[in-house]
């Protein structure tokens, strides 16, 4: 190393070998296609990576701390040919994601989202089953739009004609609102 050069972290760059070999050495294994072994290295690190066809796509990993172990990666694809404003002036380029779950549904999927909405980066979270916070009681989760469409439009109804015999509903209805109000408006640190 030459004075004033950067200090690069140590990674362990094993050749291509078949699933078997990397699963082997305690790699894990995706399909039975060839597999490219990395030891990632405690600190931000990114990999960059590039088809045959120019397309580029990196993963940058990061941890709680900057020079800590890895906890999540950042994947961004550099290559679609949009891009959305950041909060630095600049630009960063959109890509498209879908998330597969059991029976091969689709749960997060970007594709149908406008030029403006879709992602700039994926973050892929590297925690365990049980590290995320508890999934929040049933409830106490927002109303799904069609039940709040269904809420507002018997509130609009009563409003508009509080003589009628919706009013018979008026206090379940109030009460309805008030609930969902207390759902969406953000908590109070410590209650």
């Amino acid at each position: 190393m030459h004075i004033g050069e950067p200090i690069m972290a140590a990674i362990t760059d094993l050749p291509v070998m078949t699933r078997a070999d990397a699963v082997s050495l305690g790699f894990a294994g995706f399909n039975d296609v060839p597999h490219k072994p990395i030891d990632i290295p405690d600190g931000a690190f990114t990999l960059t990576a590039k088809t045959s066809e120019g397309r580029r796509v990196t993963f940058c990993f990061m941890g709680k701390t900057y020079d800590g172990p890895a906890r999540f990666v950042d994947i961004q694809f550099h290559d679609r040919g949009s891009t959305i404003p950041v909060p630095s002036g600049g630009v960063s380029p959109t890509l498209n994601a879908f998330a597969v779950t059991g029976g091969g549904r689709h749960v997060t999927d970007s594709r149908g989202l406008d030029e403006g909405q879709k992602p700039s980066i994926l973050v892929l979270l590297m925690d365990e089953a049980g590290d995320e916070p508890p999934h929040p009681d049933p409830s106490r989760r927002p109303l799904l739009d069609r039940d709040l469409a269904e809420l507002l439009t018997r509130a609009a109804g009563v409003i508009t004609d509080p003589d009628s015999e919706i009013r018979s509903n008026r206090d379940s209805l109030v009460d309805a609102l008030h609930a969902e109000a207390a759902k969406r408006r953000p908590r109070e640190p410590g209650s």
